[in-house]
């Protein structure tokens, strides 16, 4: 699989700083001007050999009532640090994406280029993000 970069992948520790047992959501709110960031800790998953944990990160706005993802991604973080994009949502194009499906905490499937293609994307984003809401990472915004 293709991890992020390793920007984006700061800033991926960043969104994630703080959760755990107990407090497996959060939202990230330091602009008006940009929609926050709900990052939630969606359990464990397995690749391989390797353990690790899937997180969901997502804007939202509410359309008629309903909360629309703009867009969702879900990330499998592996023992060794990195982060693989595993799906993409988008709600007001109907683009749902899944580069590596799950049954319980195995894979059943696998697609190769549109993980990678999916990695490319989170890599933008992540930079979006970290500007958007003014993270700080290793002392810098």
């Amino acid at each position: 699989m293709k991890a992020i970069s390793k920007e984006a992948q700061q800033v991926m520790d960043k969104l994630i700083e703080g959760l755990g047992p107990g407090n497996r959501h959060k939202r990230v709110d330091n602009s008006k001007a940009f929609m926050a960031v709900v990052v939630e800790d969606i359990g464990g998953a397995q690749f391989g050999e390797s353990i690790g944990t899937l997180y969901s990160v997502a804007h939202y706005y509410q359309q008629q009532g309903d909360a629309m993802r703009d867009p969702e991604m879900v990330f499998f973080k592996a023992p060794d640090g990195k982060y693989y994009p595993t799906m993409y949502q988008q709600d007001n194009l109907g683009i749902y994406q899944e580069s590596v499906e799950w049954q319980g905490e195995t894979i059943v499937s696998f697609s190769p280029q549109l993980q990678k293609d999916q990695a490319a994307f989170a890599n933008t984003w992540m930079v979006n993000i970290k500007q958007q809401q003014q993270l700080k990472i290793g002392g810098k915004a």
